[in-house]
């Protein structure tokens, strides 16, 4: 293939033109040379075969500073906007999973809770394609991949791209988050590694192992070059989370604004996470190579949460305070109350299991022609027992109650909560689900290569058919009441304490039943309610799916000059049919028994693309990218069975549906950036987004009469239309000139502004309002220290995000649910014991930052929830 004098080659002439060797070891290290064919096909550009004669295939990046050269020309050479994380070593990442990592890039947000990060959203959305190595991944019947559920041992990068070309697979409005993992032949010869953790958490006590290993070879035949990889790896995590909270806010005694409750969620859970990969690498010849790869993931999770809840004495003569200069409630006292009080342990056994398997390959035809093809199977299972267990204890004792803190200050002064026997069984919730989803992808691609100076460098296209199962049921009626007056302490096994506070609200500890009992001894539970045996399962809530696309794409790469500046880009369209066929249950009015429903939608959406990057200079790179975006709802959105549960005094009259009519979000996507690469490991980089949607899908809740009862219903909607626009600042650099040991530091730093939303009509006013994405931080912004000198490396990381709206006219109260600022401070240590052993040392939260949410104004606060700080030592050996 012979170098364009319209690409990123020629507008190196303007400055120091790397030599051969310096570049290939650069692509290398960025994963772009010897890659497998899952990476050429509609992902990534295939690497010259020419390249891939001269020199070994790659050389794994190692450092701080590697890592940070790698992301950088992964950035500069993309035709996307995107943003990549590069591992420094084999199964040496920052973080401990995937979600974890991808709160650092620019413009991804994540919360933290069950003992990790978990929920990621794009620019302040959470419509997102999650790839692996360029194949659509996903969880049972859900759309995505659960990214906290890939462990960082397998990895090679994480690329996150804010925009889509015609040749990416089509589904996410907001971004696409691909993982990649290592294959044989991105390593010059063999390789062998080890690693070992532990980590401690301070709020469960635990110190828990994380186990991981790899090996991988490279044989030359007389059939051609060989390659095999395989890895596994082992993490358990044993965590502790803890809520104070309080009510939505009402008139109380004397007018003042309080709440009915107060109270304290305890979370803690057992994970135990299982995976595995392998992969085949066959290069027969120049001109061809053929794979298959293999990932399987188990994880079983034990946790419950233990809820505990007193309702106030707020109209039986308590003693109220006010936070002064205002109307709410500060405190509230009485000397001797019979208050309704429940203490509920939710106990949870979550089983899941994934396995992805792909074969492929690619032929390079003539020297101009390439064509790809990738047979690709997905298999998810998804299962959980769910047994709850409400006591209650109406014994008249003291209280003194109030907000502290930003949470329910709760105490019982000396009453005995922990005592069994003061504790009466009052309901039971004999609830599970499970769910699986399955997949069959293939897809078939051409690459023509023109290999001239005129405008047309390069022709691709291709073809993508996807067939896609998903299946749900959960319970039905599983609510039991108790039989009246049976003392807890009649079944000895299920007496425990919940774990002790660390925060300041109040009693320590309280009687809680115990989830390990509930789920060994659920019939035991069961008998005690008097409920005849597991709760049957509900038609209504049950679906299955099928849905088939085919998609067709065609891509034209071109490049010129304008004047004196190098311009390069494509243009090009993807066309995606979709077949969705959908078997569930409804209700003809109350009381009718479930009939079956079939249900097909069908549609044919166009997604036309452009992307213009014009070289200013070698160093300074102007980008602007127009597309059209598509995202489908989640399976569980179109199910039009409605299923409500039992009201009881626990628990308030909601329900759940599907809406059968629900269209696709679709986005339309313009970007603008500039971005300055000043050295191999420095930046300037900006980028200007604008995002306008039509039939925007979000839930929403309404209220509906059933069999004579009001019920919260919770539906899928699109809505009229929404808009989002803002701007990207980041910067890297390692400051190689300061003198001595301060010639090793660095700095990554980067910040996000957002604003938007969408616009509905109001239903009280008759108006339409715009309301800000739920979830959406309109400033965000990381800072991370790094430093590498000799054996010595670490990182100082620190996120803050700005206050957001949780969930807007929250229980259909009137009021806002917002978050306030969240921010976190992570670091790491390593040092290196010669060339083959590398201890380390990392911290998570070390600034205990809490979560901390409220109704519409501070002082009148729902949760305040702290999670583990959690330090983790561990020994990594390669060779």
């Amino acid at each position: 293939m012979k170098n364009s004098s319209h690409g990123p080659a020629a507008a190196n002439q303007g400055g120091q033109t790397p030599t051969l060797k310096h570049i290939v070891a650069a692509l290398a290290g960025a994963g772009l040379i010897g890659a497998s064919a899952g990476a050429w096909a509609q992902t990534a550009p295939a690497a010259p075969a020419d390249a891939a004669e001269a020199v070994p295939a790659v050389v794994v990046v190692t450092g701080v500073r590697n890592a940070a050269k790698s992301a950088q020309m992964l950035k500069k050479n993309a035709e996307q906007v995107v943003d990549s994380i590069v591992a420094e070593d084999i199964g040496k990442f920052p973080d401990k999973n995937v979600a974890e990592i991808l709160g650092r890039v620019t413009g991804v947000q994540v919360i933290r809770q069950n003992g990790e990060a978990g929920n990621v959203v794009i620019r302040g959305l959470g419509g997102v394609v999650t790839l692996f190595n360029g194949r659509e991944m996903f969880t049972a019947a859900g759309r995505n991949l659960f990214l906290a559920d890939v462990p960082v041992a397998m990895l090679q990068r994480v690329d996150v791209y804010k925009t889509q070309g015609a040749d990416m697979v089509e589904g996410g409005t907001a971004g696409v988050i691909d993982v990649r993992t290592f294959k044989p032949f991105d390593f010059k010869d063999g390789v062998v590694s080890f690693a070992g953790r532990v980590e401690h958490r301070d709020k469960s006590g635990s110190y828990d192992p994380n186990l991981s290993g790899m090996f991988s070879k490279r044989w030359k035949t007389g059939m051609g070059e060989f390659g095999a990889l395989a890895g596994i790896s082992y993490q358990r995590g044993r965590y502790h989370d803890e809520t104070a909270w309080v009510s939505p806010p009402m008139k109380i005694d004397g007018g003042v604004t309080g709440s009915r409750a107060m109270g304290r969620v305890m979370g803690n859970g057992d994970r135990k996470r299982l995976a595995g990969n392998a992969a085949l690498q066959w290069r027969p010849n120049r001109d061809m190579e053929l794979y298959a790869d293999v990932m399987s993931t188990k994880i079983d999770h034990v946790s419950q949460s233990i809820f505990f809840v007193g309702d106030l004495p707020i109209f039986k003569g308590g003693v109220v305070t006010k936070i002064p200069g205002t109307n709410y409630l500060n405190t509230i006292t009485h000397p001797g109350a019979s208050e309704f009080t429940l203490s509920s342990t939710q106990a949870r056994d979550d089983y899941s299991m994934g396995t992805q398997g792909a074969l492929g390959g690619r032929w390079n035809i003539t020297p101009k022609l390439m064509a790809t093809t990738e047979l690709v199977r997905t298999v998810s299972n998804y299962r959980q027992e769910n047994p709850i267990v409400d006591v209650v204890d109406f014994s008249v004792k003291p209280m003194s109650a109030g907000v502290r803190d930003g949470g329910g200050f709760l105490d019982y002064p000396g009453y005995d909560m922990g005592k069994p026997a003061n504790w009466t069984l009052f309901g039971l919730f004999d609830n599970h689900n499970h769910s699986e989803g399955r997949s069959t992808d293939w897809r078939a691609d051409a690459t023509y290569d023109f290999e001239s100076d005129g405008l047309l460098k390069e022709l691709s296209g291709g073809i993508r058919l996807a067939d896609r199962s998903a299946q749900y049921i959960r319970e039905k009626d599983g609510y039991r009441p108790a039989p009246a007056g049976i003392s807890a302490a009649t079944l000895p096994g299920m007496s425990c304490l919940s774990a002790r506070t660390s925060g300041d609200y109040g009693m320590s500890q309280f009687y809680a039943p115990c989830h390990t009992y509930l789920l060994s001894n659920t019939d035991t539970i069961r008998k005690a309610f008097g409920s005849p045996g597991r709760s049957a399962e509900d038609p209504l809530s049950s679906f299955k799916a099928r849905e088939a696309t085919t998609a067709l794409y065609g891509k034209a790469k071109y490049g010129f000059e304008l004047g004196s500046i190098p311009v390069d880009g494509n243009v090009g369209v993807r066309v995606v049919k979709t077949a969705l066929e959908m078997d569930g249950f409804s209700r003809n009015g109350d009381g009718a028994p479930p009939s079956p429903l079939a249900i097909k939608a069908n549609s044919t959406d166009v997604l036309p693309s452009l992307s213009v990057r014009a070289h200013f200079r070698h160093d300074l790179i102007g980008r602007f990218m127009a597309g059209k975006a598509i995202e489908r709802g989640i399976f569980g959105d179109y199910n039009p069975g409605l299923t409500l549960n039992t009201p009881t005094p626990t628990t308030d009259a909601v329900g759940s549906a599907g809406n059968p009519n629900l269209k696709p979000q679709e986005g339309i996507n313009l970007d603008m950036a500039l971005e300055w690469y000043f050295s191999p490991t420095g930046s300037i980089t900006t980028a200007v987004f604008s995002r306008d949607f039509k039939n925007f899908i979000r839930r929403k809740d309404e209220l509906e009469t059933h069999n004579g009862v009001s019920y919260r219903i919770n539906r899928p909607h699109n809505t009229t239309e929404g808009n989002l626009h803002g701007v990207e600042l980041a910067y890297q650099q390692f400051y190689d000139n300061l003198p001595g040991l301060l010639g090793g530091l660095g700095l990554q730093a980067n910040i996000t502004y957002m604003d938007g939303g969408l616009s509905e009509m109001d239903a009280a006013t008759n108006k339409m309002v715009t309301n800000t994405f739920a979830g959406m931080s309109k400033i965000s912004y990381n800072v991370v220290g790094l430093y590498e000198m000799g054996p010595w490396s670490g990182r100082l990381a620190y996120n803050w995000r700005d206050k957001f709206v949780a969930e807007y006219n929250y229980r259909g109260l009137g009021s806002n649910l917002i978050v306030a600022p969240i921010k976190t401070l992570d670091a790491s240590l390593s040092y290196k014991i010669g060339k083959d052993v590398t201890l380390s040392l990392d911290a998570n939260n070390l600034m205990d930052s809490p979560y901390n949410d409220y109704h519409g104004v501070a002082e009148l606060p729902r949760d305040i929830r702290r999670y583990d700080r959690a330090i983790g030592l561990s020994l990594r050996w390669k060779k």
